[in-house]
């Protein structure tokens, strides 16, 4: 009896010290996310408050990255919610809540590069920038980058759904994570291939637009000042573009 005692006793003991550990945990990541998400819904708000941001491209692609970052945020709390809840969903269920998320982390590094061509045009061609870059190319580019997630996410659905045999109703033993609904090695082999190809191709984008705003930046003919202003912003989405793939490359 004294021995069941203390087995019941360090039992409790240790669930109280996994709940008050899981309690510290999700204060620690609440509140830093409650912080971050008020400061980008006032940029969010203030980008589409007046006219002059809605008018210029420069600030609809912040808008779209903004939307993009806010919306993966929220849908990464709520994950990390539903892991520490230890809440248990059918496979469906896990499939509509991580279908948003795989898409907003996609659109991130792809509009890193809209935003360092945009920046490479107007240094490079000033006199053709508003001619290239309008309002209406610029939707069209934003839909475009949207465009592609939501593809790559269409191809991964149709592959679990024709490749996976486990019925979508039946309910999960493990936590929702995209390791957990996307098992088979064709999907981590899919999953490496469009990473790869997206990070080379937004690297050589914003590289090549790094390098073209430099040596516009060494013409005299160029307003060095602008010129040495854009290099900054194009190499802040360079380091941009490396956390983003550090936050893919770690799941």
């Amino acid at each position: 009896m004294p021995n069941d005692f203390r087995l019941q006793q360090n039992s409790s003991t240790t669930n109280g010290n996994r709940e008050n550990k899981a309690g510290v945990n999700v204060v620690v990541s609440f509140i830093p996310c409650v912080v971050f998400l008020c400061i980008n819904c006032v940029m969010l708000y203030t980008l589409r408050s007046k006219p002059v941001f809605r008018e210029t491209s420069r600030y609809l692609l912040l808008y779209n990255l903004l939307l993009a970052e806010t919306l993966q945020m929220i849908l990464a709390q709520m994950m990390f919610l539903i892991a520490v809840g230890m809440v248990f969903m059918t496979r469906l269920a896990c499939l509509l809540v991580l279908i948003p998320t795989l898409i907003t982390t996609v659109i991130s590094p792809f509009n890193l590069a809209l935003m360092s061509l945009e920046t490479y045009v107007a240094v490079c061609f000033p006199l053709r920038h508003a001619s290239i870059v309008t309002v209406p190319t610029t939707y069209g580019a934003i839909a475009v980058v949207w465009a592609i997630s939501l593809a790559n996410m269409l191809v991964r659905v149709i592959m679990l759904t024709f490749l996976d045999a486990r019925p979508f109703g039946q309910f999960m033993s493990v936590l929702c994570t995209e390791t957990n609904i996307f098992q088979l090695k064709i999907f981590s082999e899919f999953e490496s291939g469009f990473v790869c190809a997206q990070f080379v191709s937004v690297g050589l984008i914003i590289i090549l637009s790094y390098v073209g705003v430099m040596v516009a930046a060494k013409a005299a003919s160029t307003d060095k000042v602008s010129a040495n202003k854009a290099s900054k912003t194009v190499l802040l989405h360079m380091i941009q573009m490396g956390l983003s793939l550090s936050s893919t490359l770690v799941s």
